[in-house]
């Protein structure tokens, strides 16, 4: 399979206070801190390297043609339309 079980463990604190008239008293020199570590080893890429029939390559291409398509008709419509706004306003 793609994934192994692993054991995984969580804590979680509401809330918790130390007073510096505590510290003081204990002779703690140190303020308090929080360290914290992460291992991402658990995080793994599995990579398929294979080829797509046909189909799918040309639906593929036929949609990058449209959105290329699309964006510049979007693009050139706002740039038209902003230039006719300005050229009024400046009349």
């Amino acid at each position: 399979g793609w994934f192994t079980s692993a054991k995984t463990y969580s804590m979680s604190v509401v809330a918790h206070a130390v007073q510096p008239e505590t510290m003081v008293e204990q002779g703690v020199a140190m303020l308090p801190g929080l360290a914290m570590s992460y291992d991402l080893t658990p995080l793994a890429v599995h990579y398929d390297e294979g080829r797509e029939n046909i189909i799918v390559f040309l639906s593929s291409l036929v949609s990058i043609v449209g959105g290329v398509f699309v964006t510049v008709g979007l693009l050139t419509g706002c740039l038209v339309h902003s230039a006719k706004a300005v050229a009024k306003k400046v009349d």
